[in-house]
């Protein structure tokens, strides 16, 4: 095909416009109903703790930007098949294909505006989504449930308050319950620094931490440096709930962030882990976007028959969008454990979908 000389400028924007605003009412309606099942889901949280006002609503409002995030590229595909299955039972797609406009020439502009939707999605993860989710789970655990942060990041490291001084470490794994690279200070009544235990890894078993190769060094009064070599018990004072109050999510982290968190661990010769896949992550899933249109045009303008159903097009969105986040639930814990690379892990899922969106477009036929 040289060039695309069939479609002018108002059929470009009449099919792009047939994809943007049942993509707007999907969008709009996937949303609100998430939103209904995160106020359910923490409803006795909310009667509990009285977040039934204002405090609950700009808790949710700050919800809203990870939210869209994370439904656009479903929200894509719905969009597609229901503009397209419109045009379908009006036979306008048959009419345009009688006319010599190809598939892919009715697929060009509806590109195009998927791309924008792309870029918007990344943006929008780097700039709004870090920032709103944080503000959210402060909203939510500090100011709602009235918990009280004992730690801090400070230069990528955690900080804790104890009643008698303080611990910090180079991270903390949630899953395992383990800090990684840590540090306690002890200090006295007259807040003078009275012990230091370093240790490789401290385990929480219920009680308290349970150091891994401690080496504790006590001073006196007199300056003196002791080492004791009495069984110890770090920080019992703080609990896993303390420490998950602090611990940020990836969707908390800009790229730069998570760029500079990998690093730091690196430097300390600590294993950053999943943070690798989710930094992958955080350039696939824009893509998306994308992937998911190029499939829905692919399964609207052929095999899929034009009398297909608004209500059909509808379960099949879902359905696709269900299996592509299965994809990446699956390849993604494969990453975090270590089973399969990093970037294996992040792309896997957009390199199925991306070859079965060609092959139904390419073994297609026009109408």
């Amino acid at each position: 095909m040289k060039g695309r000389p069939r479609l002018s400028p108002t059929m470009d924007r009449f099919l792009a416009g047939q994809f943007f605003g049942p993509f707007l009412i999907c969008l709009g309606a996937f949303t609100v109903a998430y939103l209904l099942g995160d106020v359910f889901d923490r409803f006795s949280d909310l009667i509990h703790y009285g977040g039934f006002g204002l405090l609950g609503l700009e808790y949710f409002a700050l919800k809203i930007p990870l939210i869209v995030s994370q439904l656009l590229p479903v929200a894509c595909l719905a969009g597609v098949l229901l503009g397209f299955a419109l045009l379908n039972r009006s036979g306008e797609v048959l009419a345009c294909q009688q006319l010599g406009i190809s598939r892919l020439e009715m697929a060009v502009p509806v590109l195009a505006v998927a791309i924008g939707i792309s870029l918007f999605n990344f943006a929008l993860s780097e700039t709004v989504v870090p920032l709103s989710t944080r503000q959210a789970r402060y909203l939510y655990e500090v100011e709602l449930k009235k918990r009280q942060i004992r730690g801090v990041f400070f230069a990528q490291r955690t900080w804790v308050r104890m009643r008698n001084g303080f611990l910090s470490a180079d991270r903390y794994d949630a899953a395992a319950q383990t800090l990684h690279g840590v540090t306690m200070y002890t200090l006295g009544p007259d807040y003078a620094l009275r012990d230091i235990v370093y240790a490789d890894t401290a385990h929480w078993n219920g009680s308290g931490w349970i150091p891994i190769h401690p080496r504790q060094y006590r001073l006196d009064k007199n300056g003196t440096v002791e080492t004791p070599t009495t069984e110890l018990v770090l920080g019992q004072s703080i609990k896993p709930a303390d420490l998950n109050l602090v611990l940020l999510d990836p969707e908390e982290f800009s790229l730069w962030d998570l760029d500079h968190y990998i690093e730091d661990l690196r430097d300390k010769g600590l294993d950053p882990g999943g943070y690798i896949v989710d930094r992958d992550l955080k350039y696939a899933m824009p893509l998306s976007c994308l992937i998911m249109v190029a499939l829905g045009m692919a399964l609207s303008l052929d095999p899929m028959p034009r009398s297909l159903s608004l209500g059909r097009s509808f379960g099949l969105a879902i359905g696709i969008g269900f299996g592509y986040w299965l994809a990446f639930g699956l390849t993604s814990s494969l990453g975090r454990s270590g089973i399969i690379p990093a970037a294996v892990a992040a792309w896997t899922p957009n390199a199925i979908f991306v070859m079965l969106a060609l092959s139904i477009f390419l073994f297609g036929e026009e109408r």
